[in-house]
């Protein structure tokens, strides 16, 4: 893995004019441009302006380990030509530059584990515009070793999903993102840091099965995580603890109440059930 620094100010990513990639922040040395192993790193020797992106790894997809931003005085704009983009560990937007992320209408695949997988724990002076995206976290292992966490930052994002885990460890998401459609596949276990609200503007439909269920929770047992639902929004085969529910009752067949939560209608399967992995 290596660290590939912006040094290019207004410029699109991948185009031959002139040196873009540095080594090291603020040195021009002509570095490769970031590949599958590297980390894309915009910070506050960049140079400012807008880095246009175009076809860096071809066919329009961005393919690195992560891509940092915190510090970045400038604007990283997907949207001017929608790249699909793939990340094999995290985002890390986390900073006080004065930084714009424009996420375009491509497909955002973040596959790593046991970090904060999109971090916005700091958004001062951070403009956000999801635009069409969808951001899917699929760790790259089935049974990841630690949580994949999504700090939202109180920001605005378009379709969220999580997907391909059979084992116990959480999607955590914090920071009271507010999404539009939020997307889970069951197996899961899905974690919201209490004292916060997580907004989901359209109806969600979160199905399991009797044997691939989900549990959804606060990650406190003593104190809620609030989550505001669009009207007609369903859960079935999860079991489900210290939530509450605000805007509309959601509906909860054969689902599992496992104590404190409010705003939910649950009915517990025909002659009884238990839990997988709750």
């Amino acid at each position: 893995m290596a660290n590939r620094f912006w040094v290019a100010g207004t410029e699109t990513w991948n185009s031959t004019a002139g040196a873009k990639w540095g080594t090291l922040s603020g040195v021009t040395d002509s570095a490769s441009l970031p590949g599958t192993g590297d980390v894309a790193i915009f910070d506050s020797l960049s140079g400012g302006g807008t880095v246009t992106v175009d076809s860096p790894n071809g066919a329009g997809a961005v393919t690195v380990q992560q891509i940092t931003m915190g510090a970045f005085t400038g604007t990283l704009d997907f949207a001017a030509n929608d790249n699909n983009v793939t990340l094999s560990l995290a985002f890390d937007g986390s900073g006080t530059g004065t930084r714009t992320l424009n996420m375009g209408d491509g497909l955002w695949t973040i596959q790593g584990f046991n970090n904060n997988t999109w971090n916005y724990t700091t958004t001062t002076n951070l403009t956000h515009n999801a635009n069409g995206s969808t951001l899917s976290f699929i760790p790259s292992s089935a049974t990841p070793t630690g949580a994949v966490t999504f700090i939202g930052g109180g920001q605005s994002f378009n379709t969220v999903t999580y997907s391909g885990v059979t084992n116990a460890n959480p999607f955590v998401i914090n920071g009271g993102p507010t999404i539009a459609s939020l997307q889970f596949t069951a197996p899961g276990a899905v974690t919201i840091a209490s004292g916060t609200t997580v907004t989901i503007t359209n109806a969600f439909s979160w199905v399991g099965t009797s044997a691939n269920q989900f549990f959804f929770s606060s990650s406190s047992t003593a104190t809620s995580a609030t989550i505001a639902a669009a009207a007609n929004s369903t859960i079935q085969w999860a079991g489900l603890r210290r939530l509450t529910f605000t805007g509309n009752t959601v509906l909860a067949p054969n689902c599992f109440d496992l104590r404190s939560n409010a705003g939910v209608t649950i009915t517990p399967p025909i002659g009884g059930g238990r839990v997988i992995g709750g």
